[in-house]
């Protein structure tokens, strides 16, 4: 068993660590991101001291092929006053006009009638761009394929000279309600997008879009809104 082991020397200091390590325990293969991570079941691991959002899936849009690539390069803002380097980072929901760079605003929409997810660009004389959507049938497939089937780990950390140490606690279980639950969790702001668009900053792609995906995201104290506990 994994949580006899107790405290576990990590391979590396990144946030991610605790995740990796126990898809090596598990002989996980790190690859098959699409689909459910062990026998069916999905497992994601957090701090026990936390109420970090935990990234559900991640889902490119379908409206427009490289639609990520324009949306950066259409409303990317520079990452600091020392740099040319453009970035979009952002949690976007249906509740609050998010603010991106000096004079754009996103909000989602959950459009009904057209079965999408759109994101919503505004100025100040209103919507100037709502071509970015998701279908509801990549959201559905995306949903019911990796997550019917939901293992909450929960993880201590520590460190000991300069060597990162986790130790797997309880571990939860969860079977997805539904699409129509996600849909409403989506409009009333509890589900959101998480984009992380930036470039690499070194090296032979330095300048290039660097997606480190765009998530759709709850937090883990909401989980019951989208999972029965098993």
């Amino acid at each position: 068993m994994v949580k006899e082991k107790g405290w576990i020397a990590c391979d590396h200091k990144n946030v991610g660590c605790a995740g990796l390590k126990l898809e090596k325990l598990l002989e996980i293969n790190p690859d098959n991101f699409e689909i459910p991570d062990f026998y069916g079941i999905e497992i994601k691991t957090k701090k026990s001291i936390t109420n970090d959002r935990i990234t559900l899936f991640s889902a490119t849009p379908d409206s427009y092929l490289f639609e990520m690539k324009r949306i950066y390069e259409a409303y990317g803002y520079l990452a600091n006053n020392k740099s040319n380097l453009k970035v979009l980072n952002t949690i976007v929901d249906t509740k609050y006009k998010r603010k991106i760079g000096e004079n754009f605003y996103f909000i989602l929409n959950v459009n009904r009638d057209k079965s999408i997810v759109e994101l919503l660009v505004y100025d100040k004389t209103g919507i100037i761009d709502r071509k970015t959507s998701w279908s509801f049938d990549l959201l559905k497939e995306k949903l019911e394929r990796k997550l019917k089937y939901l293992c909450f780990v929960y993880v201590d950390t520590k460190y000991l000279n300069s060597q990162l140490y986790v130790k797997y606690k309880n571990d939860v279980y969860y079977k997805l309600k539904n699409f129509e639950t996600f849909l409403y969790l989506l409009e009333n702001g509890i589900i959101t997008i998480s984009i992380r668009l930036g470039v690499f900053t070194y090296g032979k792609k330095y300048g290039q879009l660097h997606d480190h995906g765009t998530g759709f995201c709850i937090d883990k104290d909401n989980l019951y809104l989208l999972f029965n506990q098993i």
